[in-house]
Formats: structure tokens, C-alpha cells, sequence
């Protein structure tokens, strides 16, 4: 990256400080928004360990099968501030955290230390060209990511393809566009919520230009889970009903989760869920 790809990166970053005042307010203060993402990075590790599957695509699944029970080292790629290596489970024995924004890095590497965690280094850099060895990671891990990155995606799954291991695994959550009824919902949304804006970037993914994006550069869909209608929006985006930002209810909470649980198993309503969780293989 150049000088002036970077000066252009980082007055990006400056124009959306308030959108990431927001995420930070949600997910670090919020006590149902904690409560979420507690959640959420809980199912992309289990996702991360799950065994092999048809990812829905009609063919069997990857001789590699991905790593069913990862040591590490991990990879979480523009981590923001670190929202799943600061959730590390203890089978890892090391993990990196990467983003390009100094200021989110240096707050990870600090909230990081003074919690006693040590196994995990924060990086600063672009996740389109990373300053790891190819074949240095069994798991590389995104949490909404890589729809801001769409200008530059294929540059940046070709070095994930690159430093993952074969049989290595990427594990990411992002916006779900499959439904004509969600995309239509989500503009209305970001219109009126501080934590994403009127952005353009802020456009999902179907999981057919998933696969075809991924198979691109030697990755397999294996998984594609959709999730989160109530609870989604309304504890995840905790700014959308102020009231909610407060709220230290642990049963309102469960119930929002339950309602979203029973959602995801009915079909035709499962197709609109605002959130997907992915698992690809290197193959």
C-alpha cells in the first residue's frame, strides 16, 4: 500500500469516527448488546470446529474436512477491536488480531493486556496484503468485514487463501442479502441507525456471490447458516431503541434470542434473516 492509499484509508476512517463511537458504545457498554455478541462469536467458533457438511451446493464435503479441533494460531482479520480474539477460547494457543485503523488496534492491545491475556498479538495493517508466511494459520476469522472491503475483495480472499493451511478454515459473519423483503428493510435501517449510516459498503452478501468469490481463490463453501431477526436488530443495533441501551435485563435478553431461535428453524422465514455465518475450506 502506497502513501496515498493509506492517507485515503485512514480519512475513511476519520469521517466514520462516529459510526464506530457507536459499534463501541454497543458492543463494549450495552448490556444486552454484550450479551449478543457473546453470543454471536460463541456460534462462529462452533462453526469453526463443526464437522464437514454439504454447505447446501448438492456436493460432499472436502476430504480436508477443516480442523475440528484448532490449537492455533488464529487469525481475526479487520477486528475492529478484537471482538473474537478477546473472546479466545482456551484450546488456542495463540491468535493475531489485525485492522487498519491505529487507534481500534492500540485500544485492543490494551484492553488485551490489561485483562491478563497474552495470547494474542495485535497487528496494524491490510488485510490485502498481510505480513504472514503462507500456510501460517489453521483458522482465519471476520466478524462483518468483508462487505467494506468489496472494492478490494478478491485481493484480499487471495492472501487469506494464501496463509491459511490446506484444510484450514475461514469462518466469517456477514450481512445476509438473500431476501428482496431484508434488503429492503436494511436500508430503511441503516438510514436511521447511528452504527451503520447511509454507506453504500454497507451491503451484504447472497451466498451465491459468496461461493462464486470464495471458489475464486481455491476456497469451498462448506456452511452458510442465516440468523438474527429480533434479537439481531434490536440488541446488536441497541441504538435503534435507546431503551434498549440500558436495559441490564438478562430475561429480556433470553426471550429475544428464544424468539430468533424458533425463527431460524421454520422455513421460508429462515431466507430472511439479517446475518449469515459462513465456513469455507482451503482446498
Amino acid at each position: 500500500m502506497d502513501e496515498n492509499e493509506w492517507a485515503d484509508l485512514q480519512k475513511h476512517l476519520s469521517a466514520r469516527r462516529g459510526v464506530h463511537d457507536a459499534y463501541v458504545a454497543a458492543r463494549r457498554v450495552a448490556p444486552l448488546g454484550l450479551m449478543y455478541f457473546d453470543i454471536w462469536v460463541k456460534r462462529m467458533f462452533e462453526m469453526a470446529s463443526a464437522d464437514a457438511v454439504d454447505g447446501g451446493h448438492g456436493g460432499p464435503p472436502h476430504p480436508h474436512g477443516g480442523p475440528p479441533h484448532q490449537s492455533g494460531p488464529l487469525l481475526e482479520l479487520m477486528c475492529g477491536g478484537a471482538e473474537i480474539c478477546r473472546r479466545l477460547p482456551s484450546r488456542f494457543s495463540s491468535a493475531f488480531a489485525l485492522d487498519l485503523n491505529v487507534e481500534m488496534v492500540e485500544q485492543a492491545a490494551r484492553d488485551l493486556e490489561s485483562s491478563g491475556e497474552k495470547r494474542i498479538r495485535c497487528v496494524c495493517g491490510t488485510a490485502a496484503h498481510l505480513p504472514f508466511a503462507d500456510a501460517s494459520f489453521e483458522t482465519v476469522m471476520i466478524q462483518g468485514g468483508l462487505h467494506h472491503v468489496r472494492f478490494m475483495l478478491p485481493a484480499v480472499l487471495a492472501e487469506i487463501s494464501r496463509v491459511l493451511k490446506v484444510g484450514g478454515v475461514l469462518v466469517a459473519s456477514e450481512p445476509a442479502n438473500d431476501h428482496f423483503i431484508t434488503r429492503a428493510i436494511r436500508r430503511w435501517q441503516y438510514k436511521r441507525s447511528k452504527m451503520q449510516g447511509d454507506d453504500p459498503d454497507e451491503d451484504g452478501f447472497t451466498r451465491g456471490e459468496l461461493a462464486e468469490a470464495l471458489k475464486a481463490h481455491g476456497l469451498r463453501l462448506e456452511r452458510y447458516t442465516q440468523f438474527g431477526f429480533i434479537a439481531y436488530p434490536l440488541m446488536g443495533n441497541t441504538d435503534l431503541l435507546p431503551v434498549l441501551a440500558k436495559s441490564r435485563s438478562r430475561l429480556l435478553g433470553r426471550i429475544l434470542l428464544g424468539m430468533d431461535w424458533i425463527l431460524e428453524k421454520i422455513p421460508g422465514i429462515r431466507g430472511m434473516a439479517w446475518a449469515s455465518i459462513f465456513r469455507a475450506v482451503k482446498t
